[in-house]
């Protein structure tokens, strides 16, 4: 691993990317509060540390993989990633995939001004973050995403930091909250149908299949999938199949042969989906591994 960065954001406003940090915010404590929108898959993320200071990353669409120095940790709709203070992390070099994230940076380094708490409250809710025990928490969506998303909204007004500050606040609790609750399993209809797709990845794979296999309509089925594991069933499955692609091409399988055992229609459309997963056509990505190898 290259030496990490200390990781310092700058104000940003993009069709894609909007970024606060402390200057714009006026909330004390707050370091930054951000939503980045992926349409398609963009270059990874360095490794880095926030120094005195935790990051919350919540995906609202689609799934990600962020990862510390030991491990890669997987999370989708209504989860949150946790980066600790001083943390190494990243996404290891792979990039990041199609969807949507908010996030927030908290300096607990002066519980004086954290969020205009009084020093026993800020101290109280500083040590119950830190009490946290797992970077990945999995959170009902619907009662955790309004609150990063109305105080984003009141940020994109430029005013209130008392009622932003007020929503971090209510969502750093049931962060917690759900932190000590038993994590959330799949549904066993939904379960099924993500393992037949795993143990099927080369077939075709119509929605319609999977529903019956659930015994759900197909539009009840896109719903119930996507609410379970933040993405739509057809994106996870394209995800998958380029997952598989990656080995067949290294296994020295054509780009028409790799279509064909997919299920893809071409083997153009097959090149289209994978640079958008991947930021890659499949001869960059036979290239770039060999270099990856083979250095000298």
């Amino acid at each position: 691993m290259n030496s990490a960065v200390n990781w310092k954001d700058n104000y940003t406003i993009t069709n894609d990317r909007i970024l606060f940090t402390d200057e714009e915010l006026h909330v004390p404590g707050l370091r930054v509060l951000a939503r980045h929108t992926m349409r398609n898959a963009i270059p990874s993320l360095v490794w880095h540390f926030h120094e005195n200071a935790f990051e919350f990353t919540m995906a609202t669409k689609g799934n990600f993989t962020f990862s510390s120095e030991s491990s890669d940790y997987t999370f989708s709709g209504g989860d949150v990633y946790v980066a600790f203070p001083n943390e190494i992390h990243g996404t290891n070099y792979a990039p990041i995939t199609v969807g949507e994230i908010y996030w927030i940076q908290l300096d607990i380094s002066d519980p004086e001004n954290f969020l205009f708490l009084n020093r026993e409250a800020s101290e109280h809710l500083i040590s119950r973050l830190k009490s946290i025990s797992h970077h990945v928490i999995q959170t009902d969506a619907q009662k955790t995403a309004p609150l990063l998303k109305n105080a984003f909204s009141l940020a994109l007004g430029g005013n209130e930091p008392e009622f932003i500050a007020s929503f971090i606040q209510l969502f750093l609790h049931l962060v917690i909250s759900f932190s000590e609750k038993e994590q959330f399993r799949l549904s066993p209809d939904i379960g099924r149908t993500l393992n037949y797709i795993l143990d099927n990845i080369t077939a075709e794979l119509s929605l319609e299949e999977l529903a019956a296999l659930a015994n759900l309509s197909c539009s009840q089925y896109k719903q119930k999938f996507k609410k379970q594991l933040g993405v739509s069933p057809r994106r996870f499955i394209n995800q998958q199949k380029i997952e598989y692609s990656k080995q067949m091409l290294l296994d020295g399988a054509s780009i028409t042969d790799i279509a064909m055992t997919l299920n893809f229609t071409t083997s153009s459309y097959f090149s289209t989906v994978f640079k958008k997963y991947t930021l890659l056509t499949p001869m960059e990505y036979i290239k770039k591994h060999s270099e990856k190898n083979d250095p000298a």
